[in-house]
């Protein structure tokens, strides 16, 4: 616990050789105006007597905020000539760095919002800083890595980043811990990754769960030969999803544009995907069959429409029950014919 004994510390500026001279409460932000100043030290460069000379232009430093708004520290350096070589220095305050015009404080709370999940432009939008600033700062961060262990559970995946390419990312999927975060999804770069580990460590680890993506598992069985390996539950549901549809749109096609049964499995599509368990109560006037009606009733008057949807919806929805109640048996003892 640390002690505040003033107001200067309380708003995070704790150099005593800055004195505040003006505080300017604006409609949008908070005004600051102080100057640094302190007993001319002896010259960096040769290390010659110093005297006092002016002050720098005011510095545009950003703070915390005070009374939730916006704060901006305007602060005057004191300037310093050395009366050998006359070279001229500019104080120094452990508020910020020299070269630079963002306040520790403000660099302190960087590096906290980034252990949150928070994106960039939400943390420079909350500082009042540039996205730039943000950036610089998850730059700096170190990762030390160990290659003897890896956890037992595995989960690979892979995201978009830098308009479009996509990059890969391994967790422990017990403490959702990252173990791997790839600038892409080429095997050969995660081949090189996973090999800096031991192959006793790599014998250690019991499962891996990935997407439907066959590109995947061969490389599994070479990296980690004890793995089980379990396609994410995810996945399997989007793939489902994904059939019924590409179903529907081919059944749809077979009617004419403007008949009943194409405006109806057309405008309805989101309730025909949707688990028939989860389908809300509650009415809407639906303008393709020109009533008010439940959704439970817009999906019955559409597979009344067409026999062959009627089926492929009653085997979509009865994969979705068997693979949510976990029923395995039932699931791979489904036949589509």
């Amino acid at each position: 616990m640390e002690h505040i004994k003033n107001t200067t510390n309380l708003i995070g500026i704790k150099d005593p050789n800055i004195k505040i001279l003006l505080v300017l409460k604006h409609q949008s932000h908070m005004e600051i105006q102080a100057k640094l100043d302190y007993t001319a030290p002896p010259c960096p460069h040769c290390q010659g007597r110093m005297i006092k000379y002016d002050f720098q232009r005011p510095s545009k430093i950003p703070i915390l905020d005070i009374q939730g708004m916006p704060t901006l520290l305007r602060l005057k350096k004191r300037r310093f000539q050395c009366k050998t070589c006359r070279k001229v220095s500019v104080a120094q305050t452990s508020l910020v760095k020299k070269n630079c015009q963002i306040s520790q404080p403000i660099w302190k709370k960087i590096t906290q919002y980034h252990t949150e999940k928070l994106t960039n432009t939400a943390i420079a939008r909350r500082l009042h800083i540039s996205v730039s600033a943000v950036q610089r700062k998850l730059n700096q961060f170190e990762f030390k890595e160990s290659w003897d262990q890896l956890p037992c559970l595995l989960s690979w995946d892979e995201f978009a980043r830098n308009k479009g390419k996509l990059a890969f990312i391994a967790q422990d999927m017990e403490t959702k811990k990252i173990i791997a975060l790839l600038e892409n999804n080429r095997q050969i770069t995660i081949k090189n990754h996973f090999y800096k580990y031991s192959r006793r460590t790599r014998e250690k680890v019991k499962m891996v769960t990935v997407d439907m993506s066959g590109a995947y598992i061969p490389l599994i069985r070479k990296l980690f030969p004890n793995a089980q390996i379990v396609l994410d539950r995810f996945h399997i549901v989007q793939h489902l999803a994904r059939a019924m549809m590409t179903t529907r749109i081919a059944i749809m096609k077979e009617f004419d544009q403007k008949s009943l049964p194409y405006r109806a499995m057309k405008n309805h599509w989101k309730i025909l995907q949707k688990d028939s368990r989860k389908l809300s109560k509650k009415s809407f006037y639906s303008r393709t069959f020109r009533q008010t009606l439940t959704p439970r009733e817009v999906v019955q008057k559409t597979l009344d429409l067409s026999p062959e949807l009627r089926f492929y919806y009653d085997l979509y929805q009865l994969l979705l029950f068997h693979f949510q109640e976990k029923r395995v048996a039932e699931f791979f003892r489904i036949d589509s014919r």
